[in-house]
């Protein structure tokens, strides 16, 4: 697509914290394109290349320790629970414009206004454990070696619960022998990636100088596309909403399997009266 005037931005960021319980350090790169509304729409894109890296998981004040040995948080060096290397986003709001002979095809054609929206990330990290204290430090956050290159499970076939996918391969991790710490950094594992494309369409009408109506249709995940819920399901999800998460303790019987997904494909029509 060819931008007419179109404003491109690039930032770059690093940052560095530390307190008395962790280190953290972002970087990350921040590319936007946008074309402000003329010839009928506007367009706005942006992409983030990001990395995290801290040797703790924040989990709120009363939150348990998610180190896995004494004395040493510097094994526990790996991404951010909340790191996201790749991010994408686009919208476009375009209205539009029939000029014929035909009023009446004027009239209903035009000033339709369409906005899709894009998005898509790469997965959640994943810190898989081995689900029981072998290493005799009573912190209960031991972690698996790991055994294959490819932790993808070859078969995702499972039936363990009504959404079931088997993520992990089992055979790829063993566990820590008795007196030792594994090998598996911390949060080494990504979970699914994220996919959405939203769309709606609406349309003003004007009846009188004081009575206008607005008819619209909005639909959500319109490809219908299965989005697997990862290690955690994001803030700001409505009361009651529950998702279930990838199970990563390597003695539990469900390990790697997935068993929860976001909303499918969702269709909403509206009609509104202003006065």
């Amino acid at each position: 697509m060819t931008l007419s005037n179109p404003a491109t931005e690039i930032y770059y960021s690093s940052i560095d914290e530390m307190d008395d319980g962790a280190v953290a350090r972002y970087e990350g790169l921040l590319l936007s394109s946008q074309h402000r509304f003329s010839q009928h729409y506007t367009f706005l894109a942006n992409y983030t290349d990001s990395y995290c890296l801290s040797d703790y998981d924040f989990g709120a004040a009363l939150a348990g320790s998610t180190n896995s040995q004494i004395f040493n948080r510097h094994a526990d060096w790996g991404p951010c629970i909340s790191d996201a290397r790749s991010l994408f986003n686009a919208s476009l709001v375009a209205t539009s414009s029939w000029n014929s002979g035909n009023k009446f095809l004027t009239a209903l054609l035009s000033n339709w206004e369409l906005a899709p929206l894009f998005q898509a990330r790469t997965g959640q990290p994943l810190t898989l454990t081995t689900g029981t204290d072998n290493s005799r430090t009573d912190l209960g956050n031991d972690r698996p070696n790991q055994v294959m290159a490819n932790y993808s499970a070859t078969n995702p076939i499972c039936s363990t619960s009504k959404i079931c996918v088997q993520y992990i391969n089992p055979a790829a991790f063993t566990p820590n022998p008795i007196g030792t710490y594994g090998d598996l950094g911390r949060n080494a594992v990504r979970g699914p990636g994220f996919f959405g494309f939203d769309l709606s369409l609406d349309r003003n009408f004007k009846i009188t100088e004081r009575f206008s109506l607005q008819v619209r249709a909005d639909a959500f995940n319109i490809m219908n596309h299965t989005n697997f819920v990862g290690g955690f399901a994001p803030a700001g999800q409505p009361a009651g909403a529950t998702y279930g998460t990838v199970s990563t303790a390597l003695n539990s019987s469900t390990f790697g399997q997935i068993t929860g997904a976001y909303d499918p494909r969702i269709f909403q029509f509206a009609m509104k009266l202003f006065f």
